[in-house]
């Protein structure tokens, strides 16, 4: 479902499937903010648009969302999303301006719980993972164990980068084993730009025709 916001004009989407269907949701324009009321139960349509659902809301105003409604990201559509789940204050400023730097839209967990309700509303392009995440140790990072056990053709849709300070970076055979992308030792965090970079390139070129099949099929 495309959305224009009635004040500042900007275009987003939100995927119908994650739109409860009943009256009283609203969500925020990702640029101005502004509250936005969706029924599209009863018009069928966007704001903007023809039977258009009117927009409410001012500054100043309450803005309430129908119940998990606050979990649901409002990305601008072309706009690749990112989950950083890194506790670490150090490392996650540093990933973050990287992830900045490389125009994702970040969204950060606080904990387990937060991420993995996240992951089930929304589709990430790329997840980003201490393996100590909200855990003493990596054999209880709830997070890692939910992306390990999804069916292959959901988590072939992202990229999951490994956070860690003993595995080595790069090790291909190591990151398959764990069902991870790409490992990134932290002793070479200032290089997450380069090797990120390459990485994602390398895997778009391998899983470029399955996603875009998917893409086809709107199942992506």
């Amino acid at each position: 479902m495309k959305i224009q916001c009635p004040g500042c004009q900007v275009t987003f989407t939100v995927p119908d499937e994650k739109i409860p269907d009943v009256k009283g949701v609203r969500i925020l324009c990702p640029k101005c903010k502004r509250p936005i009321d969706l029924d599209h139960r009863i018009h069928g349509s966007l704001p903007g648009g023809k039977g258009e659902a009117p927009a409410s809301g001012s500054e100043g105003d309450a803005v309430f969302f129908y119940e998990d409604a606050a979990t649901f990201d409002v990305v601008e559509e072309g706009i690749r999303t990112s989950l950083l789940c890194v506790a670490t204050p150090s490392r996650s400023d540093k990933i973050r301006q990287v992830l900045d730097e490389l125009r994702f839209f970040v969204v950060q967990a606080p904990r387990a719980e937060f991420a993995l309700k996240k992951l089930n509303h929304n589709r990430y392009d790329l997840i980003v993972l201490e393996d100590g995440f909200d855990s003493t140790k990596q054999s209880e990072n709830l997070v890692l164990h939910h992306l390990q056990l999804l069916p292959m053709h959901l988590r072939r849709q992202f990229f999951l980068l490994l956070l860690s300070d003993s595995l080595p970076t790069f090790d291909g055979m190591l990151a398959f084993r764990m069902g991870v992308n790409m490992i990134l030792n932290t002793k070479d965090i200032e290089k997450t730009k380069i090797l990120l970079t390459r990485a994602m390139k390398d895997h778009r070129a391998a899983y470029g025709l399955f996603l875009d099949e998917l893409g086809k099929r709107g199942q992506h």
